[in-house]
């Protein structure tokens, strides 16, 4: 590769690095081109970005940013993931080598700090940021909605009271 195309590589590599707030590294060995396409795809509908790059290259563009610490997972044919919605890329990566365990190994990533293989995979088992939201916005609902039943209550026990004299009197 000539020196022109290195630095290419090199630059490419550090704007996706800047571009994301995660990065994900991946050991693939005996994958299939399908197979690969289909971790490409998955990956693409989810936002995130799969590349391979020389390591060599990869560990000249790691210096002197955030995902520096990462180089030491860089030996061996690796591929990275950019993402900016490490849930999402972390579901497809984990479900992609559990499906594959031969073929594909989870190293290590980054996304605010860095992560070993078993925190990649805890990240994936996390529910997504809508049904987060939609969680804690019940927990924050849930107190108003039992004052609100809580003070309707006498109002309902006197409207039925009022209405068995009602219906009594109505009989008598």
């Amino acid at each position: 590769m000539k020196k022109d195309r290195k630095n290419q590589e090199i630059e490419s590599l550090k704007h996706n690095l800047e571009a994301n707030q995660a990065v994900f590294i991946s050991r693939y060995q005996g994958l299939t081109v399908e197979k690969f396409s289909l971790l490409r795809r998955q990956m693409r509908g989810t936002g995130a970005l799969l590349k391979v790059f020389k390591n060599t290259l990869s560990k000249i563009a790691f210096k002197q940013t955030y995902a520096e610490s990462l180089s030491e997972f860089l030996d061996g044919p690796n591929f990275l993931v950019f993402t900016n919605d490490p849930l999402a890329g972390s579901k497809v990566l984990s479900k992609f080598a559990q499906e594959n365990p031969d073929n594909i190994e989870i190293k290590a990533g980054y996304y605010q700090t860095v992560l070993d293989r078993g925190a990649i995979i805890t990240l994936a088992t996390l529910p997504s940021k809508d049904v987060l939201i939609a969680r804690f916005m019940s927990v924050i609902k849930s107190p108003e909605i039992r004052l609100v039943f809580t003070l309707r209550s006498p109002v309902i026990k006197l409207i039925r009271t009022l209405q068995a004299v009602e219906a009594a009197k109505s009989v008598a």
